[in-house]
């Protein structure tokens, strides 16, 4: 006969008590592709795509948040209840084509990543575009040439290295033979991100870390407003932490 007090418990924590990072995406393939990947049995990754840029990203995660029952009121602010939630507003500064318009996504960019940190929200943000993130698991850029101000910048480059590379699986050998290649057109879709770019850049997330920080020093000794930091990526932060609380193998 086993006594009930001698029957050993699963260690195994819940599925509901595991640590939960609740990400806003602006972009519907390549990100939710790339950050689902570090989910692992320590962690929960919980994604909603389609989140807009700037405080819109920011406004649909406090609603979301605020349905769900996430975040609690006092004195009349929100705020998050739970530290065993983290949220993310994934988002790129967009550059418009107008100069007001600029003016004005400038604001609702520096804005957005106030905004955020009062819920007590995280922001994985870049200055153009995620794409920046990519191309740094490769090389860093010259902060000093202006060119690298532009996503184009990184498409650009990006198609040159993915043209280039040493030992393309058999996916990226098949796409290759179109003479009109280019990263932009051809691998930011999901299937294409998933079994190319990401294959490819995962093992060199340390890499890109490393590289993400030495822009972040860089900017860090300026004064400058966010918007105005560029090239510039933060995304880095989100990533070591799914890592740190994960223990994802790269």
């Amino acid at each position: 006969m086993i006594e009930p007090w001698n029957i050993k418990q699963d260690d195994t924590r819940q599925a509901d008590s595991l640590p939960t990072f609740i990400i806003f995406f602006e972009d519907e393939v390549s990100e939710p592709v790339y950050f689902k990947y570090f989910e692992t049995s320590k962690i929960k990754v919980n994604y909603i795509t389609n989140q807009k840029s700037k405080t819109d990203n920011v406004s649909k995660a406090i609603c979301y948040c605020k349905d769900q029952g996430l975040m609690d009121s006092k004195d009349g602010l929100f705020y998050l209840k739970s530290e065993d939630t983290q949220v993310w507003c994934v988002f790129d500064r967009d550059i418009e084509e107008t100069e007001s318009q600029v003016n004005l996504g400038n604001v609702h960019f520096d804005e957005a990543i106030e905004m955020a940190k009062a819920k007590g929200f995280k922001v994985a943000w870049s200055n153009d575009a995620f794409e920046l993130w990519i191309l740094l698991h490769f090389e860093n850029v010259d902060l000093s040439n202006k060119k690298y101000i532009d996503r184009k910048a990184y498409y650009d480059r990006l198609t040159e290295i993915f043209k280039s590379l040493p030992n393309p699986n058999e996916d990226l050998i098949k796409i290759l033979k179109h003479e009109s290649f280019n990263y932009k057109e051809n691998l930011k879709q999901e299937k294409k991100f998933r079994s190319i770019v990401r294959n490819e850049i995962i093992g060199k997330t340390m890499v890109a870390i490393a590289n993400a920080k030495k822009i972040e020093t860089f900017h860090e000794e300026t004064t400058k407003p966010n918007h105005e930091k560029t090239p510039y990526t933060t995304v880095h932060h989100l990533v070591e932490e799914l890592i740190r609380l994960g223990g994802k193998e790269i």
